[in-house]
């Protein structure tokens, strides 16, 4: 019987890849190719397609990844706390290089318009986003079973992410005190 075994090969593996796309795309590499990646991480070609399948499958991995170690949605209690910490980091993320094309290939695999065609990416983009809103749910129902009235998950992509995206696609960077009023905004429209 094989023991799994925490940190070994698969994961030392996984790791190598995804700093390679990372470093990858803070060099302004944009659309990073198989062998690229190959190369700079160490581990083979045929291991990354065995695990990935493509680039786009490999770039979403990395994309989610990240984003859920760099910018999880906090759980302190205090929504109107845990909604600005979370469009803080957000916002941070967006404004780096490497950030912003995690942020253009996650889109890209959603969106009919950005290549987001592949069935397999488009699924894991959707489990990511699943996982997000879970986040996001738990902090809601709570301030609803408190007898508060929360918004909705959809309502706070909208006021206040959307936003923070849109930005970033168009580089206008807003004063500290904008994220403020969208989650205040978001919160009030409840």
């Amino acid at each position: 019987m094989a023991d799994t075994r925490p940190g070994g090969r698969t994961a030392r593996t996984r790791a190598a890849v995804h700093n390679a796309v990372r470093e990858l795309f803070a060099e302004g590499r944009d659309q990073p190719s198989v062998r690229e990646v190959s190369e700079r991480s160490g581990v083979h070609e045929v291991t990354i397609y065995r695990r990935w399948g493509r680039i786009e499958s490999l770039v979403l991995d990395v994309a989610v990844t990240q984003l859920n170690e760099e910018a999880p949605f906090p759980d302190s209690g205090d929504l109107r706390r845990d909604l600005l910490d979370w469009a803080h980091a957000v916002a941070g993320q967006v404004k780096t290089r490497e950030g912003f094309a995690l942020f253009r290939a996650l889109a890209a695999a959603t969106s009919p318009l950005g290549g987001g065609q592949d069935e397999q990416a488009a699924a894991d983009a959707a489990g990511y986003l699943r996982q997000r809103t879970a986040q996001l749910q738990r902090a809601l129902d709570r301030v609803a079973a408190d007898g508060g009235k929360p918004p909705t998950v959809a309502h706070v992509f909208d006021v206040v992410l959307a936003p923070i995206y849109l930005r970033a696609i168009f580089g206008y960077e807003p004063p500290d005190t904008e994220l403020a009023a969208l989650v205040d905004r978001a919160l009030a429209t409840a």
